[in-house]
């Protein structure tokens, strides 16, 4: 799951300059050192429209642009968090906040939900024929649910830098981890945020996910075992209140894949490009 939006919607939610919180970045790079909330949350509502480009052959139901409901929602009590930001690269969340200071926060993700192009469960390949082994192939209805820690820094009251790894135990499907730094600043009323990543896959989640094994490689689907794969990311956004409650965003985001994807059999691009604009009401 997993794009990160500016979060002008804090208008109007309870603000606490004194007290720390756990979020994800998706949240943290418009909100600044000063600016975590204390226990409680918030919820919105919206719609929206993204475009991206066909990254996997998989995507069988791939269409350049799509109209998508937004739902976000963040909650936390006691330490105790929720957090589930519309378009974040890092999933949904379920955690706590482990140690906190005006400017770190440490994190336990004891769930991390995104999803996958895993497969599911192996059947018996040997008994499949190539047109069956294909079709195997094909299946991306997978999930990646995984467990770890968070770091995040704060300073200058408009930067962010978290550093994030989690390990699949649901599907044992490897390790992913990432490092984000974001800035955010203001013109006027248009809020402005940019931010840099850097994602890195384990071996074995690089083959769960792109890579083909012998018992089920094909003529079309050629055996193939990738190492660990590193992907860097830019991504800028806007927001603008249109009222106290109303806010319009739009992100763009450009990845740039890792040699071990773009060999993969399922690969169909060099990188990937992620455009979404929306407007969404704060509950």
């Amino acid at each position: 799951m997993n794009v990160i939006l500016l979060r002008s919607w804090l208008l109007g939610l309870l603000l606490t300059p004194s007290l720390t919180m756990a979020s994800d970045i998706a949240a943290s790079v418009t909100q600044g050192g000063e600016q975590r909330l204390a226990d409680g949350g918030y919820f919105e509502l919206g719609a929206s429209v993204y475009g991206t480009n066909q990254l996997d052959i998989r995507q069988t139901e791939h269409e350049s642009i799509q109209p998508a409901l937004l739902i976000s929602a963040v909650y936390q009590y006691k330490g105790l968090f929720a957090e589930m930001i519309h378009q974040s690269q890092d999933g949904v969340n379920l955690g706590l906040n482990l140690w906190s200071s005006p400017h770190w926060s440490l994190d336990f993700l004891a769930a991390n939900l995104q999803s996958s192009t895993g497969r599911s469960e192996h059947p018996d390949l040997s008994q499949l024929d190539e047109d069956e082994r294909n079709e195997y192939l094909m299946e991306m209805d997978s999930v990646f649910i995984g467990a770890g820690f968070r770091a995040t820094r704060y300073w200058d009251d408009h930067y962010v830098f978290q550093y994030r790894i989690v390990s699949d135990y649901f599907d044992d499907q490897g390790i992913a981890s990432s490092a984000r730094l974001g800035k955010s600043w203001q013109v006027r009323n248009w809020n402005f945020h940019a931010l840099a990543s850097i994602e890195y896959a384990s071996a074995k989640l690089s083959r769960n996910l792109f890579g083909v094994s012998r018992e089920e490689a094909t003529e079309f689907f050629p055996e193939y075992r990738p190492s660990s794969a590193v992907t860097y990311g830019m991504e800028l956004g806007v927001a603008y209140p249109l009222s106290e409650k109303l806010v319009f965003r739009a992100v763009y985001r450009l990845n740039v894949l890792s040699k071990e994807i773009t060999a993969s059999p399922f690969n169909q691009a060099d990188y990937g490009s992620f455009f979404n604009a929306s407007i969404s009401y704060v509950f």
